[in-house]
């Protein structure tokens, strides 16, 4: 298991609060892990996700691929998105 932190700002560079940010993991096993998972950014702008299994992660903003993310087990991942 890894985890992955989203920062999601807008063009000026200030952070976007309240954005649904979803995470597809592609290829986990069913029944061993959660496919995916979701939480709307703070006041920050960001939304941590602990617990998620290895591999390539796709992450969403508002129903839009953004990004892919390779996650490595023990791994912390920190993207910037953005809109």
């Amino acid at each position: 298991m890894g985890s992955l932190t989203v920062h999601v700002l807008d063009e000026d560079g200030d952070p976007v609060r309240g954005k649904r940010v979803f995470c597809n993991f592609v290829g986990s096993f069913l029944g061993l892990a959660d496919t995916n998972l979701e939480d709307d950014t703070d006041n920050d702008g960001t939304v941590e996700f602990d617990d998620i299994p290895t591999g390539i992660v796709e992450v969403y903003v508002d129903g839009v691929l953004q990004v892919h993310v390779s996650v490595g087990r023990n791994d912390h991942e920190d993207v910037t998105v953005t809109l």
